[in-house]
């Protein structure tokens, strides 16, 4: 049923994604070129801060935050935006009854878009740092993948509970504040001491973080059995999401008086 429901709708989640990608653009001074910068800029921050504090320097150490900052801001930024997305498209479900998750799963591919063109950059700047492309970087769209699963379980049943209740945004942004912080965004797994490791890898973005930098900075394989709780979680929540559609989506702009 939600199969054939996505299928039918799925002209509109193509055309409101290209509406949203050229919106964003045409928002910013910088346009596209913005989507880069952003995390550029972060990574420059931290890595004058991670340098001096640890000492380590020079190309791999930028990569390694780049790559770290690049996944976060994916992961984050679909999500944040996802949450809000129904209530913010209240004006819409007025005249036209539409499935509620069509609007964060638009969310999700714009902010999807923008991460794709970033990581093409991502890319060329490791090969002409000294990482070039090898067999192991086709893991690369398995990984994304995964990533891209585990964005739209935890955006979906997060933007029913933002419509319901708007002051769960603010805590969940709390939350991804203090992930941000056990992610290993600026710091490698390696430097974690040994007997917390396997507690640290239940966070399923330190998982995906250091799977990308195994890809493409050690040149190995991702530890697929550091990646069993995201794999988990995901499917967990997808669950979790598609139930509470199911159950508020006729129902939910009744309950919030829209």
């Amino acid at each position: 049923m939600f199969f054939q429901t996505l299928k039918r709708h799925f002209d509109i989640i193509f055309y409101r994604t290209v509406a949203g990608i050229k919106s964003e653009g045409r928002q910013r001074y910088l346009g596209y070129l913005w989507f880069l910068l952003e995390p550029i800029l972060s990574t420059a921050v931290f890595y004058l801060a991670y340098s001096q504090i640890t000492g380590a320097k020079g190309a791999r150490t930028i990569l390694l935050i780049l790559i770290g900052m690049i996944l976060w801001q994916w992961f984050e930024g679909s999500i944040m935006v996802a949450a809000g997305s129904i209530k913010a498209k209240f004006h819409v479900l007025n005249q036209c009854n539409l499935p509620k998750y069509l609007f964060p799963m638009v969310s999700i591919a714009v902010h999807t878009w923008k991460f794709l063109c970033v990581s093409m950059v991502i890319f060329l700047l490791a090969a002409l740092l000294g990482h070039p492309p090898n067999a192991y970087w086709l893991y690369l769209p398995i990984l994304f993948i995964l990533q891209l699963a585990l964005i739209a379980s935890i955006a979906m049943p997060i933007a029913i509970g933002v419509t319901l209740w708007t002051d769960l945004q603010i805590v969940v942004s709390s939350i991804f504040r203090m992930f941000f912080f056990l992610s290993g965004i600026f710091f490698e797994i390696s430097s974690v001491p040994e007997s917390l490791q396997r507690y640290f890898f239940w966070n399923p973005m330190a998982a995906l973080i250091d799977s990308g930098r195994a890809i493409i900075l050690r040149a190995e394989a991702p530890a697929w059995g550091h990646l069993t709780p995201a794999i988990l979680l995901t499917l967990l929540m997808l669950l979790l999401g598609a139930l509470l559609h199911a159950h508020y989506d006729k129902r939910i702009l009744k309950l919030t008086n829209a």
